[in-house]
């Protein structure tokens, strides 16, 4: 079985600071989903993300799904 990489882009703004996150999964995310992932990305990282920049983030949401 060959491994695929997500290709469905699902975005999200913090319109507080201006910064725009792209989440890749396998399927249309919902608005929860997509914040969950933000989250989960943001209690990742040491440093809060610069204003105005674009951050992408890869997920396994919708993998495997029947």
């Amino acid at each position: 079985m060959d491994f695929q990489p997500p290709t469905v882009a699902n975005t999200i703004r913090d319109a507080e600071r201006n910064v725009t996150y792209t989440v890749m999964a396998y399927r249309a995310l919902t608005r929860p989903e997509l914040v969950q992932c933000v989250r989960m990305h943001m209690a990742r990282q040491r440093k809060k993300p610069k204003k105005g920049s674009r951050i992408t983030i890869i997920t396994t949401f919708g993998f495997n799904e029947a």
